[in-house]
């Protein structure tokens, strides 16, 4: 796996997944140039005892009381601690690994200003191995404070870390893996904290599985064409036509369709000769604008991704044109949180059409069931009916759950909240989706068919193959499907 480096041009949401996947990382020259002016900023600042929020001044309600000099050190260990708030099951490594790299690409921005030995402290700990041991629940999304907080008492030696998915103290796992703690100079601490990196690390894993669930959607409809066209008169191609498409126009309609067409090229329901119905039900003929939708909100996402990975986000945050620290709202990513809030519901409609299509290709299934001739139990569509159910209630906004804080916190996006909500409807939409597979290869083989489209195919062998085993569970059936759909 090649080094990410991170330098003048900003990170994109491939990188902090290939970094969260294990690769190195590396701050090429343009960056640490970049991390160095910002830090002078800092530096120049308190030589003047000019009043910086968080620097020589508290925090919060008290953000006009001053931090004495000689209260500085004391101060960055005591925000760290106090900030250190968070609740329930750890983030995965991989997740970590992610925050870990969006706060790290953040440093390299501009206006954070660390010293460059802090940026190399989160590099160091990438490289080898050692990943924080981060609670999911705390943040509200007003700057994942709790989350960067056991981020950076890693870094100092305190926290924990996670070994073998066990917990392991930081000062241990730092001296096996051959760092030293840092100790933060002033400012730091706040500036270690003041982003959204949970939002953006962990966000970005969820755009790579949300895009790779809406290349699998298409391929599922696919296949259940195939099933009800052997079926019967149905699996009419005109929906997916690229004048259909062009009609309404739209990215992500175009691109559904055409994926669509592409993996049943080659099939029988190509034949110019074979008898058709002139329309399918909604949930057949709708899949291009219905995943279209969908993919239009995972590029939206990844879009508000990569402006937040391109952004200076802290407060206060470094002006380099200027010179000066300046306080502002940057940390407050509702255009990021309201990505999450869509495609939650556009993963709804997505689930409710694959679980009506489950349905038709269950009643299609019905004369076998009764002879005994399917591989899929009957009640496996009340599986799917029970996920789309959630779907919906997982649809509802997270971002107005705003509360106040403090008196002068009194608003905030819950991002992280809408993303929690957003990983749960990814992997109930790739159940559903995952149950639609197996109902449209069961009916398939019970008419002993063998569909001939490109992308059909393949996946009909491999969901033969995973049907052939005797009594298989219903959920390892759909867990086997669930990783052969999304790898």
């Amino acid at each position: 796996m090649g080094t990410v480096r991170l330098g003048a041009q900003p990170p994109t949401v491939s990188d902090i997944v290939a970094i969260a996947d294990g690769a190195p990382v590396e701050l090429d020259a343009d960056a640490r140039a970049t991390v160095a002016a910002s830090r002078a900023v800092v530096d120049r600042a308190i030589a003047s005892g000019e009043p910086v929020y968080g620097l020589n001044r508290r925090l919060g309600a008290g953000r006009d009381d001053a931090v004495a000099d000689d209260e500085l050190a004391a101060f960055q260990r005591r925000t760290i601690a106090n900030h250190r708030g968070g609740i329930g099951e750890p983030l995965t490594e991989r997740e970590a690994r992610a925050v870990v790299a969006a706060r790290l690409a953040g440093f390299t921005r501009g206006g954070a200003g660390v010293r460059p030995e802090l940026a190399d402290a989160y590099a160091a700990l990438l490289n080898a191995g050692v990943t924080p041991r981060i609670p999911s629940r705390g943040s509200v999304g007003a700057a994942d404070l709790t989350a960067l907080a056991e981020v950076a008492a890693v870094v100092t030696g305190a926290g924990t870390v996670l070994r073998d998915g066990g917990p392991v103290p930081a000062a241990e796992a730092l001296e096996a893996a051959g760092l030293a703690p840092i100790e933060l100079a002033p400012h730091e601490a706040l500036a270690a904290l003041s982003a959204n990196a949970l939002s953006v690390g962990v966000g970005s894993l969820a755009a790579v599985s949300a895009r790779q669930l809406a290349e699998t959607a298409d391929l599922v409809v696919a296949l259940s064409l195939e099933a009800v066209g052997a079926h019967g008169p149905a699996g009419n191609l005109s929906p997916y036509t690229e004048a259909v498409a062009e009609a309404r126009g739209g990215d992500g309609q175009r691109a559904s369709a055409q994926a669509i067409r592409a993996a049943l090229a080659g099939s029988s329901l190509e034949s110019p000769d074979r008898t058709v119905s002139v329309q399918d039900p909604l949930a057949f003929r709708t899949a291009p604008q219905l995943h279209g939708a969908l993919r239009e909100a995972v590029a939206r996402l990844r879009t508000e991704l990569e402006v937040e990975l391109a952004a200076r986000a802290e407060n206060p945050v470094v002006d380099l044109a200027s010179g000066r620290l300046v306080s502002g709202g940057n940390f407050q990513a509702l255009p990021l949180a309201l990505a999450l809030e869509n495609l939650r519901l556009a993963l709804a409609h997505v689930a409710e059409a694959s679980e009506r299509r489950s349905a038709s290709l269950s009643l299609a299934l019905a004369p076998a069931r009764r002879e005994g001739r399917t591989r899929v139990p009957g009640l496996l569509l009340y599986a799917a009916a029970d996920a789309v159910a959630e779907v919906r209630q997982l649809a509802a906004p997270a971002t107005l759950g705003s509360s106040t804080l403090s008196g002068v916190e009194d608003h905030a996006t819950y991002a992280p909240l809408a993303l929690r909500l957003l990983q749960r409807s990814l992997a109930l939409t790739a159940d559903v989706l995952a149950i639609e597979a197996l109902h449209a290869a069961d009916l398939l083989g019970v008419l002993d068919t063998a569909p001939a489209g490109a992308g059909t195919r393949p996946l009909a062998e491999a969901l033969t193959a995973a049907l052939a085993a005797d009594a298989a569970p219903a959920a390892a059936l759909v867990a086997e499907t669930t990783h052969l759909l999304l790898g």
